[in-house]
């Protein structure tokens, strides 16, 4: 009796999965936090250049708007006033950038309040001599610039600029040099958890090496198996095939040879009966009128049996194939199906077809015959367009209809709709068959190809 163990990873390959896992996942992390660090020193570098670029700015609107009055204090011409309006509207809206900048340092806000006080007091002064110079003109300015008020504000104004540079340039060196103490730390570790890694990988590299030989025996082993199992599949699904095309062609000759025997045999019959019973009629029409009705009546009955009859020999093998050929019968056929259907089918022959083989023509009239029947049945179509050409390598049916279509679902179901039997008919002549919507994703569409070496 077989002995069946359940397969086991060895625990020292699981060991040292787990240690190289571990030591990847703590270089990953290492390295992570080393980019997060090293961005945030980047950010806190074009902080530092932001904050210096927001002082310069408020500088030069404060130096415009001084060299803007005096300007106009000189020539009296109000357009030199434009820099000095323009510093007046901007200058709030900069400091409350300077102010988002600098919230998270309690010394750079303290610093900030002490800035917008000293501007304020500037462009107070201004405002000053601005009103001075409406009342007494430039020499009441003049007089009013040697108290030399406005030169300190200013030469505080640069000091608490100074100030606020050099708070964030040490803010920035202290965040760069306790990066460059991480960077190295990670350095450190990452050389350590590598080498550990390098380890690992070689270890494991001597394991699979050491198993390759044996998988790959197995492999082999499997592939030869899978080789012959292929090889005996594709052999009884060819059998399959051919039987199942043997089926249809003896099929057909079973429905040939019944056909004929039914209006051989059983329609000599019939015609016979139909024959003497209007005999019969004839001479009991005037002495028993009672019963010459009856038998006329059995008589209809028997005239509708020769109908179905003929509409069974029909179906089983049409006698128009034989007598008039290909393009006559699915001309008839087209015309009866429109009759009884409602619809309208156009039919496109550029010839009669009456020379090709026998096969192929019964193939492709049962292949439009059933392809109509279905589209009675499922496709809610209101016209149909039947074509069949001759091309150079062979002759190309096509059956297109404007209803609903069919769904993916049914398409791959092989017995769906007949479609098995008229792919069968198809590859028993060594044609292409293929079912796929029709224009604008509308209706179905059957084509049938037969090549000439066929």
């Amino acid at each position: 009796m077989k002995n069946n163990k359940s397969f086991r990873i060895p625990f020292y390959i699981i060991t040292l999965f787990v240690i190289c896992l571990v030591t990847l996942a703590s270089t990953a992390v290492s390295n992570y936090q080393l980019l997060q660090a090293l961005k945030s020193n980047n950010d806190w570098i074009d902080h530092t250049w932001t904050v210096k670029d927001q002082l310069k700015t408020i500088d030069v609107l404060i130096m415009d708007a001084e060299s803007s009055l005096r300007g106009y204090f000189i020539s009296n011409n109000p357009a030199y006033l434009g820099p000095w309006n323009t510093a007046r509207k901007r200058l709030p809206a900069e400091f409350e950038i300077l102010g988002k900048l600098i919230q998270d340092d309690q010394n750079q806000v303290h610093n900030q309040i002490q800035l917008r006080a000293l501007y304020d007091t500037k462009m107070q002064q201004f405002e000053e001599s601005l009103a001075l110079f409406k009342v007494g003109g430039l020499t009441d300015v003049a007089s009013m610039a040697k108290i030399d008020a406005g030169r300190e504000v200013m030469d505080e104004i640069r000091m608490q600029d100074v100030i606020m540079e050099k708070e964030e340039l040490e803010l920035l060196t202290t965040r760069r040099d306790r990066f460059f103490r991480d960077y190295d730390r990670a350095m450190w570790t990452d050389i350590l958890t590598n080498a550990l890694a390098i380890l690992i990988l070689t270890l494991f590299y001597r394991l699979i090496n050491s198993s390759f030989v044996k998988q790959r025996k197995v492999e082999d082993q499997l592939k030869l198996t899978n080789d012959s199992l292929e090889s005996t599949v594709l052999m009884r699904t060819q059998q399959l095939s051919v039987l199942s095309r043997h089926l249809l062609s003896v099929a057909e000759e079973e429905k040939a040879k019944l056909a004929r025997e039914l209006h051989d045999e059983l329609g000599s019959s019939l015609t016979a009966i139909s024959m003497d019973i209007s005999s019969v009629i004839e001479k009991l029409s005037k002495d028993d009128p009672a019963l010459a009705n009856q038998l006329g009546r059995a008589k209809k009955t028997l005239l509708e049996t020769v109908d179905l009859k003929r509409r069974i020999i029909e179906d089983l093998r049409p006698s128009m194939l034989d007598n008039l050929g290909l393009a006559a019968s699915i001309r008839h056929l087209c015309e009866e199906i429109s009759r009884i259907a409602g619809f309208q089918v156009e039919v496109d022959m550029t010839e009669d077809f009456d020379h090709i083989d026998p096969t192929w023509a019964i193939a492709l009239y049962r292949i439009t015959q059933e392809s109509l029947n279905n589209t009675i049945k499922y496709a809610q179509a209101t016209e149909v367009k039947i074509t069949l050409k001759r091309r150079l390598d062979g002759l190309w049916l096509q059956i297109l209809d404007d209803g609903i279509g069919i769904s993916k679902s049914a398409l791959g179901k092989s017995k769906t709709h007949g479609l098995l039997g008229m792919r069968e008919r198809t590859l028993l002549l060594n044609g292409n068959f293929a079912v796929y919507k029709g224009e604008n994703n509308r209706g179905c569409a059957i084509e049938a190809f037969i090549p000439f070496s066929a």
